[in-house]
């Protein structure tokens, strides 16, 4: 098998990326265009239609020992492909994604262009799971000390399936009976590390991990450390295994936090896309913070994950 061409996104990408199908933005029902710009319209409207994985939110699913899941496209296209967001794991000639390497619980755009065309076509895709928002938490605050999975990429949107049947920080145990290539590798789990984890429904309680020594005996200000989240949800995923990392900060004040932690604290918010609930929420387009950097710096790239989890003492 010929080696897959994958890419992780750049800021190259970005820009291209946030480039729309400006035609087919433009059509206005009813109006009266020349002959000339309705097929130039017809011909981008056909190719972006076709631009398409057949749903806006693909499941992770538990695959052969070995194999990783690809999503495809349902209609082959020739052109570039690429994703906003990086974490994705995108295919530049052909539009697969490799879900298996891909950043789960995140939202992208995905954008495609035709050979030979100035356009630019885009989709919004989740992949499904869970993510923390890059947050601050001070413990003094009685409202700040659980840190809340997003799910779906959207806000205010309980996790998927069963308290009964999901199941946050799994170990390598066979739980489902099928051997052990599906389970996540021994010494991951985190409640054995001193993090205060509800199984059900993936809260983490701070000041409970850190008077557990998640971040060791008194942590000075600026410990810290990088976990590993394995966990199943009874969604249409139909609990495969899935995992995020996030990075756990621990600081006595706030002015402790240094300024670089702070800018890509804030370059990391900014990256975050939002599905949007029936009736409300959050924008669908990119997610604009007031005052925040650009999401890269100085050429070097800002990625989503790890999550940051930065504890304030008070």
């Amino acid at each position: 098998m010929k080696p897959k061409i994958l890419i992780a996104c750049t800021v190259v990408i970005l820009v291209l990326g946030i480039a729309a199908c400006t035609k087919k933005d433009n059509i206005i029902p009813g109006t009266n265009l020349s002959a000339t710009a309705v097929n130039s319209d017809a011909l981008v409207l056909s190719t972006c239609d076709q631009f398409t994985y057949g749903d806006s939110i693909i499941y992770p699913i538990e695959t052969s020992h070995g194999i990783h899941q690809v999503a495809h496209l349902l209609n082959p296209l020739s052109g570039t492909f690429g994703c906003y967001p990086s974490g994705l794991e995108i295919n530049a000639t052909n539009g697969d994604i490799d879900v298996y390497r891909s950043e789960t619980g995140l939202r992208y755009m995905v954008w495609f262009k035709a050979t030979g065309s100035t356009d630019t076509c885009k989709k919004y895709i989740t992949i499904a799971g869970i993510n923390f928002m890059d947050s601050i938490y001070v413990l003094t605050n009685k409202t700040q000390g659980l840190a809340q999975p997003l799910y779906n990429a959207t806000p205010g949107k309980s996790v998927g399936g069963s308290t009964l049947t999901n199941e946050f920080d799994d170990g390598n145990d066979d739980d489902d009976g099928d051997g052990f290539d599906d389970e996540p590798l021994p010494g991951q789990e985190l409640i054995p590390q001193g993090v205060a984890l509800d199984k059900t429904t993936g809260n983490i309680d701070l000041k409970q991990s850190i008077a557990n020594g998640a971040l060791g005996i008194n942590p000075t200000p600026g410990t810290f450390k990088d976990f590993i989240l394995n966990y199943r949800v009874s969604d249409p995923s139909a609990n495969a295994l899935n995992k995020l990392t996030f990075r756990l900060y621990y600081f006595h004040k706030t002015s402790e936090i240094p300024s670089s932690l702070k800018k890509q604290y804030k370059s990391k918010r900014s990256l975050i896309l939002f599905n949007q609930l029936q009736g409300g929420g959050p924008s669908g387009t990119f997610t604009s913070y007031n005052n925040l950097l650009t999401p890269f710096q100085k050429g070097v790239e800002v990625k989503c994950r790890p999550a940051y989890i930065i504890v304030v003492q008070q």
